[in-house]
């Protein structure tokens, strides 16, 4: 038996560790610099803003649901440092959501990959709604660079 259960436990210490491996290096190799003020970031906000209503009246409906995915994006400080980073939100508040970061950070130090954070719904600057992996409404700043 205790042969077993250490089995199972590096078995899960492991995969732990190669997942966030992985994570690490998918969100190395998809950077994309941009600054603040750069006009396809401020027409993706607009459009996520405009369209936000959608988010928030799927997520009531079908949050939790299988094949049902929600992400936000926004701008993560760190003193004089910014990240535009995506998480994924697992209940709404009065202001916002509460979601788990889901990007391991790349200059900024005060936040991690899994991190719960808060996100305002004045700060969403983009959101995806996938269903069995389409992208239903959302992803404006990847439609704005246009890949």
């Amino acid at each position: 038996m205790k042969f077993t259960n250490l089995t199972i436990l590096l078995t899960l210490l492991l995969f732990s560790c190669s997942t966030k491996n992985n994570q690490d290096q998918w969100d190395k190799e998809n950077i994309r610099p941009l600054e603040v003020d750069d006009p396809r970031v401020e027409r993706a906000r607009k459009a996520a803003q405009d369209s936000l209503k959608y988010f928030v009246d799927y997520f009531g409906r079908y949050h939790g649901q299988e094949n049902y995915s929600f992400h936000l994006k926004k701008v993560f400080t760190d003193k004089d440092d910014y990240e535009h980073m995506w998480s994924t939100p697992f209940s709404l508040y009065d202001n916002g959501f509460n979601c788990v970061l889901d990007n391991v950070p790349n200059t900024i130090k005060n936040y991690k990959l899994g991190d719960t954070v808060k996100v305002r719904f004045a700060d969403i600057e983009d959101f995806i709604i996938v269903i069995s992996d389409s992208t239903i409404i959302g992803h404006y700043l990847q439609k704005e660079l246009g890949n």
